[in-house]
């Protein structure tokens, strides 16, 4: 499967352009440069292409009514709808056995009616982690008076994975900060959110009252590791699929020619801020945690893609020493490599990306260009010289 997107006068998106999507992309970029306005409209657009696919597989099975109706403006949240203009143009393709299937919202008009054959259907996830996550431990124990909707969809997005996670995942290792998490529940009283040292030095204590760090990255780990093992397709196509076919008495209708788990599967995990509230060292951990999860240990029937929009250097640079490392065979065995046609790494300016992947003229060996993300230490040191007088 191809992905490949283009973005025109979207917000402070003028001209974008994505002729593959990779498994592992990461958007750098000033601050309020548009790098999460980037990831969202991209997941919109895998949403929309996920329903289609339902709808297509619905009716390829002798279900010609359709379950749903797709409205684009329904589907802008948190301010996303103060971005279109009348010159938006958005075109998302997936190219799966050399066939493309093209969505596209232009002209104030949403172009999606297409139907998929039954040997290019695909089952999507989406999952978006907001970098409001930090409020999660707090809003979990009920006892915080946030009103909800104040929060917006994506935070509530990001709480619905972290929850539906924690009801699966029952202890996790945050190897990365040498703790570990542990969720009691019960009977009716919430769950509780505990986090152990690894050494067992310090009696828990509940996620709420842990670090900044440890708060804003637990979520994050969580959820990454549910999608990678314990997610069921059979749950969400039952919840998404059956459950519509039950409640409108069309079982019996239902005739499909290819199964559920016969079809292709596809998590998308998108990122905001990995690095919030981490030291650099802390940071550099936390990839190697989730980028072993999504592309190592993940189950067999899935495959995974991670979307990370950051302002670290030391992300970046890290992810050298991991693309790197996928050249030598002892370094495979040491570190969560990565291959260079697995990874991208772009900086967005003035409403347009530039790749920072290039190749080394000694080596030959492809490498993320993190030149520029010197330039404020540079900056720094200059006017310290300065400094005289």
């Amino acid at each position: 499967m191809k992905e490949s997107i283009s973005i025109k006068n979207f917000g402070p998106l003028r001209d974008i352009n994505i002729d593959e999507i990779k498994p592992m992309t990461v958007f750098i970029g000033e601050s309020a440069s548009g790098k999460s306005t980037l990831m969202k409209v991209i997941v919109l657009m895998r949403y929309i292409y996920k329903m289609v696919n339902i709808r297509s597989y619905l009716k390829n099975a002798n279900i010609t009514k359709s379950p749903f109706e797709i409205r684009f403006n329904s589907l802008l949240h948190d301010g996303m709808d103060k971005m279109v203009m009348p010159n938006t143009e958005i075109v998302y393709t997936v190219k799966i056995n050399g066939n493309p299937y093209t969505i596209a919202y232009k002209n104030k008009k949403l172009q999606a009616n297409i139907n998929i054959p039954n040997g290019s259907l695909v089952f999507f996830k989406e999952s978006y982690i907001s970098e409001t996550r930090s409020i999660i431990p707090t809003w979990a124990s009920k006892v915080a008076s946030i009103k909800g909707a104040e929060l917006g969809f994506f935070f509530h997005e990001t709480f619905s994975d972290f929850n539906e996670a924690t009801d699966v995942v029952k202890d996790l290792n945050l190897d990365y900060l040498h703790m570990k998490l542990k969720i009691q529940k019960s009977g009716n009283k919430p769950k509780q959110y505990m986090i152990e040292a690894e050494n067992g030095g310090y009696d828990p204590i509940e996620l709420r009252y842990a670090s900044s760090g440890v708060q804003t990255s637990t979520p994050l780990v969580t959820i990454v590791r549910y999608f990678a093992h314990e997610f069921s397709f059979k749950d969400a196509f039952q919840r998404s699929v059956l459950s519509y076919l039950y409640e409108q008495d069309l079982l019996s209708k239902f005739n499909p020619e290819i199964s559920q788990s016969d079809l292709d599967k596809y998590v998308h995990i998108h990122i905001e801020e990995a690095e919030l509230s981490l030291d650099p060292e802390a940071q550099r951990a936390l990839i190697n945690k989730i980028v072993n999860e999504a592309f190592h240990r993940k189950n067999e029937d899935r495959n995974l893609g991670l979307m990370i929009a950051t302002h670290s250097p030391y992300i970046t640079n890290h992810l050298n020493i991991l693309l790197r490392a996928g050249y030598f065979e002892k370094s495979r065995q040491n570190y969560p490599y990565l291959h260079h046609e697995d990874i991208a790494v772009y900086k967005l300016q003035e409403g347009e990306l530039v790749s920072l992947m290039a190749t080394d003229n000694d080596s030959e060996e492809f490498v993320i260009n993190t030149y520029d993300l010197s330039d404020s230490m540079e900056k720094i040191f200059d006017e310290y010289e300065r400094i005289t007088e």
